[in-house]
Formats: C-alpha cells, sequence, structure tokens
C-alpha cells in the first residue's frame, strides 16, 4: 500500500474523486429539494425530475463505458468533469436570474446527468492502468474506502453550510429571490469538479487502447451490443447483471427520492435533517466497505454474503416507512449502507480481476446501468406508489418482493455461487493478482 502515495497518478486520481463525491452532496442534497419546494411535495414530479437524472445514466453510462475502452478511461474523465462543471454554473446562473420552474430543473437533470454518468465507468476502471496488479484491492481500498468517509461527513458539512447560507443571505440581501442558498449549494458543486477536472488534466495521458478506432462514433452501436454479448455471454456476470437490476428497482434506486420525501414530508425537517439521513447512509456504507477487509470474503461464498446482506436490506426498507423517530431511521439507513459498502469494494474488485482490460470498462458500464441506469424505473414506480398510498405500504410492497427475491437467490445454489468463476485454480480471496490478458493468477 505504501507504493501508493508515491504514485503521483494514483494521488491526482484519489484527490480528483474526493472533490467530486464532496461536491455530488450539494447537488444530491439541493436538487431534491429544490424540486419538492417547486411542485409544493409533489411525489410524482419530484420522481419525474430525479428520473430525467436517471435517463442520462441509462444510455451515457455504456457510452462512457464504450469510449472508455477506446480511447482511455482518463479522458472519458475530463470531459465528464468539464461538461458537468460548465453545466452546473449555467444553471446556477439562471436559478440566480429567475425563479425556479419545474422546465429548469428537468433541463438541468438531463444535463448534468450526462455529464455525470459519462464518468462512472472510467472512474472504476481507470485503477488498473495507473497502479500494478498486485495493488489493485488496495487502491480499491483506499479510494472507495475514502469516498465511503467522505459519505459519513459530507451530508452534515452540506446541510451546515445551506443552512449558514440561508441565514446569511436572507439576511444579506432582504427580497432576494427564493432559494437562493440552494444555488450556492449548485455552485460549490460546480466549482469542486473543475478542481477535479484541473487533478485530472495534470495526469500524464495515457495510451490509447490496442483496439482503438479513428472511426469510433461509426462503430458506437456495435460496441455496446458487443458489450452486452460478452457480459450476458459469461456466466457469472449475466447472473450478477440481473439480479442487480432487480434490486436494484425494488430497494437501491426507490432511495434516491424516498430519502428526502421521507425527510421533508414525513419528518417535516429541513435540509440539515436530511442531511442526517444521508450521512447515516454513509456511515452504513462504509461499514460495509469495511467487512470486505476483516472477512476477506471466498469468491464461492460472494454472493451468499450479498444475499443475506441484500436479504437485511430489504427488511430495514420495510421498516422505513413505519418510523417516525429520524434516530431509527439513520440506524435502519445505516443497515441498508451496509450492503451497499459490501458490494461496491467486493464487486468492483471482482469486476477488475476477472474481466480483460480491453473489456473492463464496457462490463463496469453495463454493470452500472445495471444499478443506476434503472433509477429511472424505480423512481415512477415509487412516486406513483406514493401518490396512491402511505409511505408504509409502498415500502412493504417492494421490500416485500426484495426479500423473496433473496430467499430465493439464497435457495438456489447456482445464484449463491455466482461468484464463483471456477472449480479448479480459483483464487481463494479477492488478494490475487491477474495477468495481462486478464485471467487470474
Amino acid at each position: 500500500m505504501r507504493e501508493l502515495f508515491t504514485n503521483n497518478e494514483f494521488k491526482l486520481h484519489w484527490v480528483g474523486m474526493s472533490l467530486t463525491q464532496i461536491g455530488a452532496y450539494f447537488t444530491l442534497i439541493a436538487l431534491p429539494w429544490l424540486t419538492l419546494e417547486v411542485t409544493e411535495n409533489d411525489p410524482i414530479e419530484l420522481a419525474i425530475v430525479m428520473a430525467c437524472f436517471g435517463v442520462p445514466h441509462s444510455i451515457f453510462i455504456l457510452i462512457g463505458g464504450v469510449f472508455s475502452d477506446r480511447l482511455t478511461p482518463l479522458t472519458v474523465v475530463r470531459a465528464g468533469r468539464l461538461g458537468f462543471a460548465l453545466s452546473t454554473l449555467v444553471f446556477s446562473a439562471c436559478l440566480m436570474v429567475w425563479p425556479a420552474n419545474i422546465a429548469m430543473l428537468i433541463t438541468f437533470a438531463i444535463t448534468a446527468g450526462s455529464f455525470s454518468a459519462l464518468c462512472f465507468p472510467a472512474n472504476q476502471s481507470i485503477i488498473p492502468h495507473i497502479v500494478p496488479n498486485s495493488s489493485i484491492l488496495a487502491a480499491n481500498v483506499l479510494t472507495m474506502g475514502g469516498n465511503f468517509i467522505i459519505q459519513s461527513f459530507a451530508p452534515v458539512l452540506v446541510g451546515l453550510c445551506l443552512l449558514w447560507a440561508k441565514s446569511f443571505i436572507t439576511t444579506l440581501i432582504p427580497g432576494q429571490i427564493e432559494h437562493q442558498h440552494l444555488t450556492f449549494a449548485f455552485l460549490v458543486d460546480a466549482m469542486l469538479v473543475l478542481v477535479a477536472a484541473a487533478c485530472s488534466l495534470m495526469m500524464r495521458p495515457q495510451k490509447r487502447s490496442t483496439d482503438s478506432d479513428s472511426k469510433l462514433l461509426n462503430k458506437l452501436h456495435q460496441a455496446i451490443i458487443d458489450s452486452f454479448k460478452y457480459t450476458f455471454g459469461h456466466p457469472n456476470l449475466s447472473l450478477i447483471v440481473s439480479y442487480l437490476m432487480l434490486i436494484s428497482i425494488l430497494i437501491y434506486g426507490p432511495l434516491v427520492i424516498f430519502i428526502p420525501y421521507l425527510a421533508k414530508v414525513h419528518l417535516a425537517t429541513n435540509e440539515a435533517g436530511l442531511s442526517y439521513l444521508f450521512a447515516s447512509q454513509g456511515i452504513g456504507t462504509f461499514i460495509g466497505a469495511m467487512l470486505v477487509i476483516i472477512l476477506k470474503p471466498k469468491m464461492r461464498y460472494l454472493g451468499m454474503y450479498i444475499l443475506v446482506l441484500d436479504l437485511l436490506a430489504a427488511v430495514a426498507f420495510i421498516c422505513l416507512g413505519f418510523q417516525s423517530s429520524q434516530i431509527t431511521l439513520c440506524i435502519l439507513l445505516m443497515i441498508l449502507g451496509c450492503t451497499t459498502g459490501f458490494a461496491i469494494v467486493a464487486g468492483t474488485t471482482w469486476y477488475q480481476l476477472h474481466v480483460p482490460m480491453n473489456k473492463l470498462s464496457s462490463a463496469i458500464g453495463i454493470v452500472l446501468f445495471a444499478v443506476h441506469g434503472l433509477v429511472p424505473i424505480s423512481s415512477i414506480t415509487l412516486g406513483t406508489l406514493l401518490d396512491i398510498v402511505d409511505i408504509n405500504t409502498a415500502t412493504s410492497i417492494l421490500g416485500g418482493l426484495a426479500a423473496a427475491a433473496c430467499l430465493i437467490g439464497l435457495s438456489l445454489q447456482r445464484v449463491r455461487n455466482m461468484g464463483q468463476v471456477n472449480d479448479q485454480g480459483e483464487p481463494e480471496t479477492l488478494a490475487y493478482e491477474r495477468t495481462s490478458n486478464g485471467k487470474v493468477c
């Protein structure tokens, strides 16, 4: 691990990811809160705005993976960060001039979501390009562990900043346009991402992939098709992606709108109250990441670990709808975050070690599509449910279906062993090396 701290490329990547992670919470809290303010707590319109942020993720996560494989992950990261910062600055300027409306929110959600999604596969697939194979797990622990720590304190920091900005702006500029403290949040996010973009620009350019093509755009469609063929032709990846799609729709996708709706409508709290809920989820994510280091799960048991944790998460999700105590809700969100942290660290390391380098970004893009790309579907589903039934009924329906899926998975040996690649010569834990052609050794 010591050699990572002497690796200039890794340090710049680490700093850049940390800054974007901190900045993301300013938008993650401000965007749904502003939407609820503008729409007078309408769950369907909240779902529409968050779905608009998610639809580009469904498309550009796949494109970002293909571009990363055929250009370099670093090139895609630079383009995504600069584009996101510019679109956020433009949106902030609009909020300073005109009152917020649903059309502005939808436009920003689509634009910012597009640039943000471009970076997703590249950020995860860049590690094998800048560190030795023997340091991949340590690099993942440092970058993801750092992000999980940020998830623990950044939401609270954002909540306190928003409360200060609201008080300061109201005192300094009487009669100012409403929600200017939320404009401050978008500006901070844009500035942090600009600094992160500068970090990526200071990194040395990577060599183009051996299968790069000057007619990239002409072959983009075929490249995406090939990525799906590779992923769903792989016995393990096909099962993993299918499972992730199901759990994302039922639990983790709905949380995107459920947490802000729960904070503002059900708890009747302020932005700081919402930040505490996000912070609790972040603390749980960090705990889950640490479990990977402590347990060092064997490949053949990795699926069982995740199924058990997701079953616990499904029960916690059901309980969310029946609680009115913020402390209890924070504990339940910690449980949900724990499963997320475990799956992210263990799963990402598994992909990096088992997928060939020239397929890695595309494969991760499809995996991220399974997790994030279906958020529009789950957002609209939950928004519709909340408009028809109460919160506890909505969480019971979605959580009950997720629990049933986990129980069925645990009863099937093929699903329990979805992390096992082969029966002979398979390394026992996540901490091993890969040869240059992508096979384990």
